[in-house]
């Protein structure tokens, strides 16, 4: 997974919002719950553990969500929870629904939220699978830089490398985020242990790119 941070001393960047879009805080439950396929009991947790929901609309039209965590937060794929330092925020689960992507959504869902939390907080970090060039593009516009590259290391722990990493060094060992000591793996669909939901081909193939991933734990 690639890692990415965003801090307020720094100017977002100007975005063309689409015509229509409205974004708002959330605390409906079963709007969440529905949206997002997660049950109403899964939504009550992460609510009450201080997570915050946001729901953009497209003329009325759910169009994305996404949401902001506070305090602690869990990256299911690394089967890693982590404390998130004083005044920084983890953003994550967020998707934006079929008939609404190409629109700039997005990066637009990003800064609503950096803007919303901007008087509590002061930075942001978020993460997306190393194949989903979508979201990549959206964190980029946002105004995020690359930190580095989270993955399952043979021994079953996280690792982190990263041109970016010696910058951040004491936030991501607070978060456990620890330097690793070999390399990261270009899909997690080939590496890490804990995904769910595992495509039986690799994405490298169709992105004609070639696999570094250790197939730990994958299904035959």
């Amino acid at each position: 997974m690639s890692l990415y941070t965003f801090t307020t001393n720094k100017k977002l960047p100007a975005l063309l919002y689409a015509d229509g879009l409205h974004i708002e805080e959330s605390a409906d439950i079963n709007l969440l719950a529905a949206i997002s396929g997660a049950t109403q009991a899964e939504i009550t947790t992460r609510l009450a553990n201080d997570h915050v929901a946001f729901v953009a609309f497209m003329k009325g039209e759910i169009a994305a969500f996404g949401w902001m965590a506070r305090g602690k937060a869990r990256i299911g794929e690394l089967n890693h929870e982590f404390i998130i330092p004083e005044s920084n925020r983890y953003l994550w689960n967020f998707r934006t629904l079929p008939a609404f992507r190409g629109l700039g959504i997005y990066p637009a869902l990003l800064q609503y939220i950096i803007q919303f939390e901007s008087s509590r907080a002061g930075r942001y970090w978020i993460i997306h699978a190393p194949e989903n060039r979508a979201s990549e593009s959206g964190i980029l516009r946002a105004g995020f830089e690359y930190v580095g590259k989270l993955f399952v290391q043979e021994d079953g722990s996280v690792g982190l490398n990263g041109m970016s990493v010696d910058d951040h060094s004491e936030l991501l060992r607070y978060m456990s985020f620890l330097p690793a000591g070999e390399s990261g793996t270009s899909c997690w669909n080939c590496s890490s242990p804990y995904l769910k939901r595992r495509q039986p081909e690799c994405c490298c193939k169709a992105s004609k790119k070639e696999c570094s991933g250790q197939m730990l734990g994958v299904a035959a």
